[in-house]
């Protein structure tokens, strides 16, 4: 789930948790697609483990009920961090794609990832903006546009640049992305789309 700071004079403060739910229990249905293949996953927020000593929370993807892989975050106040790709692995240095904050509407990081099984330096823009409401799997919610501009490994030699728009909408998380990536001078084209949604239980 590759998400950004706000300041609005006297509109409401927003709540990053608000735009990427991390309770137990909630999950994503996505439709996925890229250079003409389509698949359906499912993603599912599981238990607060812990990450380099620290608590982190589980997303995990699975196809055809067969688990594809776990991300962790964490929300440390206006941001949201991605921790590790492996529970027992954890980043470096955690790194934010979503993030609030008054005055801001911009990011960056400079740090390491985990790229073809192996750490590498990674670079990162990311800026969010309000886009107004949206009918979202038939409600109308408020929904955010985050831009993201990445690039893993040297500067010089092969590397990814991936440039990605990812929309978010209150109370349900990512609800639509279109991004393109280019790896060793080819380009191809993803985007992803939200089919069903289904909260936490007790919210």
């Amino acid at each position: 789930m590759l998400p950004v700071l706000l300041a609005f004079g006297v509109t409401a403060k927003i709540d990053v948790s608000d735009y990427f739910p991390l309770k137990t229990g909630t999950k994503w249905v996505y439709i996925d697609s890229s250079e003409g293949q389509s698949a359906t996953y499912t993603d599912s927020v599981g238990n607060v483990q812990s990450v380099g000593g620290r608590d982190a929370v589980p997303i995990v993807t699975k196809i055809k009920d067969e688990v594809d892989g776990s991300t962790f975050y964490r929300v440390e106040g206006d941001q949201v961090l991605l921790v590790a790709f492996d529970q027992n692995n954890p980043l470096a240095s955690p790194y934010p794609i979503l993030m609030f904050g008054d005055g801001k509407n911009n990011w960056s990081y400079t740090g390491s990832t985990q790229w073809l099984g192996a750490p590498a330096p990674m670079t990162m823009k990311g800026s969010c903006r309000r886009a107004g409401s949206r009918e979202v799997l038939g409600e109308t919610r408020e929904i955010i546009e985050a831009t993201v501009d990445v690039v893993i490994g040297p500067e010089r030699g092969v590397n990814m640049k991936s440039h990605e728009v990812s929309v978010y909408a209150k109370g349900v998380g990512l609800i639509s992305l279109k991004g393109t990536t280019t790896y060793n001078k080819q380009k191809s084209e993803r985007s992803k789309t939200i089919v069903s949604f289904t909260p936490a239980s007790g919210t």
